[in-house]
């Protein structure tokens, strides 16, 4: 197998990962909108089933990379090294390379809709408990995308799931 088409069997991998994450992430904004506590404890376990997916990807993505003498760089970078001659391939990958890039940035924009409704939804409590002589809250945890980035790369999920365009 070529190894570019190693690299876009991977990057049509996330892509798929990436609309079940947006398919659930759409989910859970839905139980956040109707209030639905419930429903929102559900999502925890197929959240880490999803983390241990993306866990996956990237392990196998490093190991292929590295495999075929790729290893550190970005697919931008991938996609502007192929030889002009492999045009059919190039514009294969580049084809994968945009729809994952429109792909993350969907994820991206329903993760922050899904904070800005939780903001919401804990300024209206805490304005709540004041207005009754309740104790304030503590400043919001992190959420689990950004507390299993900081685990692995020191950084937040937001940074896991931007671009690489050059």
């Amino acid at each position: 197998m070529n190894k570019y088409m190693q690299i876009k069997d991977i990057m049509d991998d996330y892509i798929s990962l990436m609309d079940e994450l947006i398919r659930f992430e759409q989910d859970k904004l839905k139980a956040v909108e109707n209030k639905n506590i419930e429903h929102l404890n559900s999502f925890l376990k197929a959240e880490q089933v999803y983390l241990l997916q993306l866990r996956g990807l990237d392990t196998k993505r490093e190991a292929a990379m590295k495999a075929v003498g790729l290893e550190g760089l970005t697919y931008r970078q991938i996609i502007n090294g192929i030889d002009p001659s492999e045009g059919s391939i190039r514009s294969e990958l580049e084809s994968s390379y945009e729809e994952l890039s429109i792909k993350t940035n969907q994820f991206r924009e329903i993760i922050q809709t899904l904070k800005t409704h939780i903001d919401l939804r804990l300024h209206t409590i805490e304005t709540f408990m004041n207005k009754f002589g309740g104790q304030p809250s503590t400043p919001a945890e992190l959420g689990i995308y950004d507390k299993i980035a900081q685990q692995q790369e020191g950084g937040s999920a937001a940074g896991r799931f931007k671009p690489t365009k050059a």
